[in-house]
């Protein structure tokens, strides 16, 4: 499966990534510095823009992976290192939510309680690994204010994956990875019953956003669409709802 946001064209060139510069790209390089400023150098640096107006961020090293994961992404070691990657990242950019004015811009919006900056796509195509292990969080076009259940659910999405593509049923390993996840990341045992709902809601407001988008002319989205990721979404919500009690760990 493909990354559901689309990719801008992104080139390497001298250990910088160089990509067009989006209406939040400005944001964005301001929570990043802030970031960097408070010695998190699991995200990339911003380094401003170019001549022609493109953004430019220093290049973090490892390796990107999207789907099937590779084996070396299914281990356990591996998906606790990113539960705990993600709890670092929101403890580390909290206290940003102080200094917002509400005139920022960011791609994604959604009416919620502002706990923690959230990355927005938290997913193994998002995160740079080492040996398996997460180690760096790239492309923060999806960073939005919002609440740490948010994007957990949506990282648990993608990282154990809560997918039913070739399966009608919740598996063991799901049920241990998703465990593990949580445990790691350390989700309030009061927040479990509420992992589906939110997974469903957040789920809808993907395939909402999707097709807004490709209405109003994005090709990436209208590729996205004609080849199955809203359906793909749209299962995973039924299933999702039909196996709620098997997916609140404890």
């Amino acid at each position: 499966m493909e990354r559901n946001i689309g990719r801008p064209e992104i080139k390497i060139k001298d250990k910088k990534v160089i990509r067009p510069q989006k209406p939040w790209s400005i944001d964005i390089q301001n929570f990043l510095r802030y970031l960097r400023d408070k010695n998190v150098t699991y995200v990339p640096e911003p380094l401003g823009f170019d001549q022609d107006g493109n953004e430019i961020l220093s290049y973090v090293p490892g390796e990107v992976y999207s789907y099937p994961l590779p084996a070396k992404l299914l281990t356990h070691k591996s998906i606790i290192s990113a539960g705990k990657l993600l709890r670092d990242f929101h403890d580390k950019g909290a206290d940003f939510l102080k200094s917002l004015s509400g005139q920022e811009k960011w791609m994604l919006t959604y009416d919620m309680p502002h706990e923690v900056m959230c990355h927005g796509d938290f997913a193994p195509y998002n995160v740079t690994t080492i040996d398996g292990i997460a180690t760096g969080i790239i492309d923060f076009d999806t960073v939005m204010p919002g609440t740490r259940l948010w994007d957990v659910v949506y990282g648990a999405y993608r990282w154990v994956p809560l997918y039913f593509d070739d399966t009608t049923e919740v598996t063991t390993e799901m049920q241990v990875r998703l465990r593990l996840f949580l445990e790691a990341y350390g989700l309030s045992k009061s927040e479990y019953s509420l992992i589906v709902p939110c997974l469903v809601k957040r789920l809808d407001y993907l395939i909402e956003f999707m097709e807004k988008e490709a209405q109003s002319g994005e090709k990436n989205f209208q590729v996205n669409i004609a080849d199955g990721h809203i359906e793909k979404y749209k299962n995973d919500i039924k299933f999702l709802k039909e196996n709620e009690e098997l997916l609140a760990p404890g």
